[in-house]
């Protein structure tokens, strides 16, 4: 096992974004002069007794956040990021807690930035569990399931080439040199991504839940909630009863839901019943971690939009209109909260969530 140092060392020529196969895919790319050097991948941050949230810093390419959960005899993490040098930083940064071995990984969904990492964990510790819900299982191995799962792998890799190009291409044509030096990080991180990816041993899972589940894990209480389909059709959020925390992965983020793999109408349904467990904070996918409170404001922006969307169709409104003029509707409402990091801001994917929209509910309907 590395030490933390050498793992350190490592991420700061590894650390990784979706390629740019589809606008739509566009969840977690980090602008090419975004800050991507010189922090740790992860912040621990205390969320309850033994409970922690592993907020991803911003990185070219993007990791998730984890939840680490202590029990008495091991630890229960959830979502592994994109790469396994995350998930080694990661679990460097649990080992200097514990030494406890991690017993469960447990996958929100099967998108790419969720599980890449799920290996390290396995290698650790053959006996770990690798727990997600029936359909993640599946999609994990479906070629046509989305942004995720084994087939994707081939996919980040053919796209790779023509990434890293064009980074090249940015840097010569780049005059300042503190974004020139940011493009240069990015495309090592990049060249070691590749790395990693043509390395990869996919760990995928080895326990399904199908509906509400209950571990009883060392004297902690963790229930599985399949609640209804939303980011995707396997969405599993993960509560903690006697701690009032809850991790939904990217059911609810603090940035711009990604809505390529999703169910808009349905999503803010499935808000809904996440909303009747007690909780007092949630752990997100991506971002910091919030109250209940973000909850209403992240399932107002679904209702809303597509309130708008329906009606400026109505209204005989062309895509490129409506994607200009709920923007702007919007806006007053939604844009501050949904604009607090370099990525999935408001104003980057607004448009792209209208096209959902219109073409998962009005055009359907």
């Amino acid at each position: 096992m590395w030490t933390r140092r050498q793992v350190l060392a490592q991420i700061g020529l590894a650390a990784a974004a979706v390629h740019t196969l589809d606008p739509h895919e566009l969840c977690c790319v980090m602008p090419a002069d975004a800050q991507t050097a010189g922090k740790d991948l992860f912040e621990l941050k205390k969320v309850g007794d033994g409970v922690y949230a592993a907020i991803a810093a911003p990185r070219y390419k993007v990791n998730c956040n984890a939840a680490v959960i202590m029990t008495n005899d091991g630890v229960v993490v959830v979502d592994s990021h994109s790469k396994p040098s995350a998930a080694r930083a990661l679990y460097n940064e649990i080992q200097s807690i514990t030494k406890q071995p991690i017993r469960k990984i447990i996958n929100t969904h099967f998108h790419w930035d969720h599980w890449q990492g799920n290996e390290v964990y396995a290698n650790a510790n053959p006996g770990v569990e690798v727990v997600a819900s029936e359909r993640t299982k599946e999609n994990l191995t479906r070629p046509d399931a989305g942004v995720g799962g084994v087939p994707y792998i081939e996919k980040q890799l053919a796209a790779l080439p023509g990434e890293m190009a064009k980074l090249k291409a940015d840097i010569q044509k780049e005059t300042d040199p503190a974004k020139k030096a940011n493009l240069e990080s990015n495309l090592q991180q990049a060249e070691e991504f590749q790395k990693e990816l043509q390395n990869m041993k996919p760990a995928l899972p080895t326990r399904t839940v199908a509906t509400t589940t209950t571990l009883r894990e060392g004297g902690r209480e963790i229930q599985l909630h399949v609640l209804g389909r939303a980011h995707t059709n396997g969405d599993l959020f993960i509560y903690l009863p006697k701690e009032k925390v809850v991790a939904t992965g990217d059911a609810l983020i603090d940035w711009m839901p990604f809505m390529n793999d999703g169910y808009p109408a349905e999503w803010p349904e499935t808000l809904t019943e996440l909303e009747k467990l007690g909780f007092d904070h949630i752990i997100p996918g991506h971002g910091e971690v919030r109250p209940k409170a973000q909850l209403a404001f992240f399932r107002g922006y679904f209702v809303d939009l597509i309130a708008a969307v329906q009606k400026a169709s109505a209204d005989g409104a062309t895509l490129d209109e409506m994607k200009t003029k709920v923007g702007d509707q919007l806006a007053t409402k939604y844009e501050a909260g949904f604009s607090k990091y370099p990525l999935g801001r408001y104003r980057d994917r607004v448009g792209t969530n209208v096209e959902a929209v219109y073409q998962k509910v009005v055009k359907k309907a």
